[in-house]
């Protein structure tokens, strides 16, 4: 019997012997109600220790947290009060954790009610982190600023805050600050956040080997997410001699390195080196990724390998057993198209067992004015017709019009025309532009 049926015949305490099953079996509940059937069973137990009653609240508190019901978390609340199990650091944390997702304000009072005895920095950091994803930052600001002796992740919560609400300049500021102030050296999780957040902001060009140098000043080990953010910092910033740098530098390399680097060596259309890359991380044993088949795939369709990529494809889905997606069906449309197979093309876009987006329907046709095939262009736009066309793919209507005109569908012309004017869309007329001074 399944551990819900096991609980509803009332047969889990035959099922289940000891504490440690017991334990195991509430930390995999996902239901609340098995959650708090498996937790009564355990509290019933004299013999056991109270650390195995504090950890057997913490498990039950996360499926209690994922229910969202305040009312059910309360009445948990009252009996973690009534069996003093709050004075538990990690018991009081994850309480605080699961107020923080429900209601803030209660958090904050839970927060203010606990004895200094047991808020220690585990504590307070949970706190920071309700403060900090709220939109209130001048509140988490303060709350910081009131922590005695901040510890790396108080600064690293902080600095994440200021990024994630887009305040980049304080952000990058109050990392000037703790490098001058604080006697804490940044970890790898601050510096692959102010990496991402530099990123978002385009100032990539500006900051990315300052931060490379603070790495290697501090003599900071590359993790893997820290390595992988160096190498597609610098991809990204168009320095990809210093991206091949960084790589050649990891010690071990995992697929996202190897992803990161395929990625920019197909993002400034080094399309044979991405290739070549991919073979070489598959003779040394790494297994390839959906992401890496995706950067591997784009580099095939922008060099015109058809054949390559029709391998690729196929050996991802034979070999490493990976469920192709949107992405991966993009690029094999991409692929062919590109070549002119556009009944290949079509195939996979009639057998795809995902629904095709606006993008793949646009690369197909956009082929099919290009080798003006109107036969498979007219499926195509009565399916974009269909779609819901934004204003950033509005220059669909054109070449829609376009293709109708192409087949002599004149009435079909007209009827797109109309739909432009709807959306106020005007054709862009042909611009060209001579360079003052040349004969």
């Amino acid at each position: 019997m399944s551990l819900p049926q096991l609980l509803a015949a009332g047969e889990l305490l035959t099922a289940l012997h000891g504490t440690g099953e017991l334990l195991t079996a509430l930390r995999g509940a996902t239901c609340p109600s098995s959650a708090i059937r498996l937790y009564s069973l355990l509290r019933i137990r004299p013999s056991d220790p109270s650390h195995c009653a504090g950890r057997a609240a913490v498990f039950a508190l996360k499926p209690l947290s994922a229910a969202a019901s305040l009312p059910l978390l309360s009445h948990f609340h009252a009996h973690l009060l009534r069996s003093n199990l709050l004075a538990y650091p990690h018991v009081a944390s994850s309480l605080l954790r699961s107020y923080s997702l429900l209601s803030p304000a209660i958090a904050q009072h839970l927060f203010d009610e606990i004895p200094p005895a047991t808020c220690n920095m585990f504590v307070v950091n949970v706190m920071l982190s309700s403060l900090c994803r709220s939109s209130d930052l001048a509140s988490a600001r303060l709350f910081f600023d009131g922590i005695p002796d901040k510890d790396i992740v108080s600064w690293s919560t902080m600095l994440a805050c200021y990024f994630s609400h887009g305040r980049i300049a304080d952000g990058l500021a109050f990392f000037r600050t703790m490098t001058f102030t604080a006697e804490l050296a940044a970890d790898s999780v601050m510096l692959v956040t102010i990496l991402t957040g530099c990123a978002s902001a385009g100032l990539l060009p500006l900051f990315c080997r300052s931060i490379h140098g603070y790495i290697v000043r501090r003599r900071i080990p590359a993790s893997m997410h820290l390595g992988t953010s160096l190498i597609d910092c610098y991809a990204k910033a168009n320095h990809l001699d210093y991206a091949c740098r960084v790589f050649a530098h990891v010690p071990s390399r995992c697929v996202m390195h190897w992803t990161a680097m395929i990625c920019g060596m197909a993002m400034h259309l080094q399309n044979e080196e991405a290739i070549r890359l991919f073979e070489e991380m598959r003779r040394r044993g790494v297994r390839p990724n959906a992401m890496t088949f995706t950067a591997v795939l784009r580099a095939c369709g922008q060099a015109g390998l058809v054949e390559q990529g029709r391998e690729f494809f196929k050996l991802m889905v034979e070999k490493y057993d990976t469920e192709p997606s949107i992405h991966h069906y993009g690029c094999m449309v991409d692929i062919f198209a590109k070549a002119g197979q556009l009944e290949d093309a079509y195939d996979v876009i009639k057998t795809m067992r995902v629904e095709p987006n606006l993008i793949i329907w646009t690369s197909l046709l956009v082929a099919c004015k290009r080798f003006k095939n109107f036969d498979i262009a007219v499926e195509g736009i009565e399916k974009v017709l269909a779609m819901e066309i934004s204003d950033e793919n509005r220059e669909l209507y054109t070449l829609m019009s376009d293709l109708y005109a192409m087949g002599g569908r004149w009435d079909d012309v007209v009827k797109v025309r109309r739909l432009m004017e709807e959306h106020i869309v005007r054709k862009n007329r042909g611009l060209s532009s001579i360079k003052a001074g040349e004969p």
